[in-house]
């Protein structure tokens, strides 16, 4: 009788340990397989274009690992996202899965929650893992979902429109792309966000944004 097919994992990590220790525990999953590994982002790219697998599993801390979430998509549409970060702050994780993350476990959840991940990825399913799932109630309980009228109620539509694209990860070249304006002007409009929430620098800026984008 034949056996089913395992679903393909690649590995997008850049410790050696950590991936030779990600390959085994995968491989011996009875239903699932490492196709490949990779311990930079953009090794990463061309093997998902390569091997079109059902998931990747990858540390977005790596390097620009949201952007490679919005793109997964660009080389390869069947391939779920798995994050394995030690990132476990309530902006990373929302950024994550605004991003296209199927699964966001932290690297101090245990192995099963790991697995877990990934198992439900190759079913189209999100799972977090319990510590990550601690972070996302806390930003429930604090009342962080409400954000969204607050900011509406602040900000000009067009300020609303940057503060959004910046939450998407956007940089300030892409947002005035997007709006058809000069950098200039979005620099201008960033300063004016910055004065009416009161933030200090651009990476709070964006930080907030983040959570923006999340909570609507």
């Amino acid at each position: 009788m034949a056996h089913p097919q395992k679903a393909s994992v690649v590995i997008a990590d850049s410790e050696p340990v950590s991936r030779c220790g990600l390959r085994r525990l995968i491989d011996s999953h009875t239903s699932l397989r490492v196709c490949a590994e990779a311990e930079q982002l953009s090794a990463a790219r061309d093997l998902c274009a390569q091997h079109k697998p059902d998931v990747v599993v990858l540390d977005p801390s790596m390097g620009d690992g949201f952007a490679f979430l919005r793109d997964l998509r660009r080389w390869s549409a069947r391939t779920q996202a798995v994050v394995f970060t030690g990132l476990s702050d309530a902006t990373s994780v929302q950024r994550a899965f605004k991003a296209g993350a199927c699964g966001y476990i932290s690297r101090r959840d245990p192995v099963t929650a790991l697995m877990a991940a990934i198992v439900a990825a190759t079913q189209g399913e999100r799972h977090v893992g319990p510590r990550i799932e601690r972070v996302l109630l806390e930003k429930l309980a604090i009342g962080e979902v409400e954000m969204a009228h607050s900011m509406e109620d602040m900000l000009s539509a067009r300020e609303l429109e940057v503060f959004r694209l910046l939450g998407e990860g956007c940089a300030t070249r892409e947002v005035a792309e997007t709006l058809h304006v000069s950098v200039k002007t979005i620099e201008s409009h960033q300063q004016r966000i910055k004065e009416k929430l009161q933030l200090a620098s651009g990476a709070e800026l964006r930080q907030r944004a983040a959570v923006f984008v999340a909570s609507v």
